[in-house]
């Protein structure tokens, strides 16, 4: 029997010489498996199309979640993506993200079309900004945050995750969800100010569509996003991407490799 499915390739995966194992996201969210025989060939039909990033209409033979190629027609590749390798890096990350997230979004093409988003604009950076991986991170706080609250763990930005007060919320708690007051604060807690929670408020009640319309965004209040972004992800979908890690030691440097725990 024979299939259509429109879908992104999240990871390509080596099985010999010339085969490959393509984990593709399709617009249900649904994740499923696919092989093609004789892909790794450059005279391949599909070769173009059977790369990561792509979003492809794919012709599909089989059943139950597992699936051979017979055709794979490129909707969008995402090109320019592969010209930068801290695009490809953050680009990586985003698939592995997704790829977990889709265990909680199920059924949500809405959540599909902002992971598109998402390439686009990384695959596009440099035409927002002239510090390209500042830009990157910018999207990346995005992705995270509206990632983790489309899951159903937004976080609480306008009172204590522990006693409810409202005043002097100057921390925020990965593992309670949210902003904490200095008298409930610990040595696990990250500071927190005016501008970053705004910032956040603005992520979390955006659509999915006007949300990277930010504006008048330092590079360092978009690095302390990240840090409690990256942390809280991982926190609610418990589990650690490795990904990430690759994306620090190649886009930030060495010294600035911390585990997403």
């Amino acid at each position: 029997m024979m299939t259509k499915v429109r879908g992104l390739i999240l990871k390509v995966n080596k099985l010999s010489e010339n085969d490959a194992l393509f984990t593709v996201l399709c617009e249900d969210m649904k994740k499923i498996t696919l092989i093609s025989k004789g892909i790794r060939s450059l005279k391949h039909k599909d070769f173009a199309a059977m790369q990561a990033f792509c979003y492809n209409e794919f012709e599909l033979k089989g059943n139950g979640g597992f699936f051979s190629v017979s055709s794979a027609s490129i909707i969008n590749n995402f090109y320019n993506i592969r010209t930068s390798v801290d695009k490809v890096s953050f680009a990586t990350y985003f698939a592995e993200v997704a790829k977990v997230a889709s265990e909680f979004l199920e059924e949500d093409n809405e959540y599909f079309r902002f992971l598109l988003n998402c390439l686009y604009f990384i695959e596009n950076a440099e035409k927002k900004s002239d510090d390209v991986l500042t830009e990157l991170k910018r999207i990346k706080a995005i992705f995270e945050l509206k990632t983790v609250a489309k899951a159903g763990f937004e976080p609480y930005l306008d009172v204590c995750t522990k006693c409810q007060s409202t005043q002097n919320l100057e921390y925020f708690d990965v593992y309670n969800g949210g902003v904490i007051c200095n008298k409930c604060s610990s040595e696990y807690c990250v500071p927190v100010y005016e501008k970053l929670i705004k910032f956040f408020d603005f992520i979390l009640h955006k659509d999915l569509k006007t949300v990277f319309n930010t504006s008048n965004i330092t590079s360092e209040l978009i690095d302390d996003a990240n840090t409690i972004s990256e942390k809280y992800l991982s926190a609610k979908l418990e589990y650690y991407f490795k990904s990430l890690d690759t994306l620090k030691k190649i886009s930030y440097g060495e010294n600035e490799i911390v585990n997403n725990t």
